[in-house]
């Protein structure tokens, strides 16, 4: 979809600030229920500015756009493929655990409870640090060369990972593609698992 809708630059603007917001938060404090413990968590003033843009958005800007229930789940959209646009570091289940985030995005924009996205961002970064060291273990043996097998780099429509088996056999062939890559160069395996 382009974003010369209205509807599209209202959402990437919307997941804009809030990324924004992540990114400059501070480390959950002890009795935030919602957020696993270390997570960041929102900041009085990125709660504020959530509204502030909320405000700005309906009520100042020339198109007067209407924060609601579409625009949230564009917004939630927008957030996911953001996040993991590949579909590679997300299970089915977290997803769908997801989805009752859906339509409050628009809410948390009004009211400054920001939190859900915040959840949803620890979710993201617990899941790739779990990929990350997934990785680097299949590094420690040289892939079966012989097996006649595919790898999907565009992984935009596919499915998300239903299980954990599903997603560590996408990931050791991510690395086997990665490696192979290397390796066409004409790099050895050691060199190219140095890589």
């Amino acid at each position: 979809k382009s974003l010369r809708r209205p509807s599209g630059w209202l959402a990437t603007t919307v997941l804009t600030v809030m990324a924004l917001a992540m990114a400059s938060s501070s480390r959950a404090p002890a009795e935030t229920s919602m957020l696993p413990p270390g997570a960041i968590a929102p900041t009085e003033r990125q709660r504020a500015i959530a509204r502030r843009v909320g405000n700005i958005l309906e009520e100042a800007h020339y198109r007067h756009a209407t924060i609601d229930d579409r625009m949230s789940s564009q917004v939630y959209d927008r957030y996911l493929k953001f996040l993991d646009g590949q579909h590679s570091y997300f299970l089915a289940s977290d997803i769908a655990e997801f989805e009752q985030y859906r339509l409050r995005f628009d809410d948390m924009i009004r009211t400054g409870e920001i939190e859900p996205a915040y959840v949803i961002f620890a979710r993201f970064q617990q899941r790739n640090r779990e990929r990350m060291r997934y990785a680097i273990e299949q590094l420690k043996s040289e892939p079966d060369w012989t097996l006649n097998e595919t790898f999907e780099f565009d992984r935009e429509k596919s499915a998300w990972p239903a299980s954990e088996a599903a997603i560590d056999d996408l990931w050791r062939k991510r690395v086997k593609s990665d490696a192979l890559s290397l390796i066409l160069t004409g790099k050895s395996w050691k060199d190219a698992a140095e890589v």
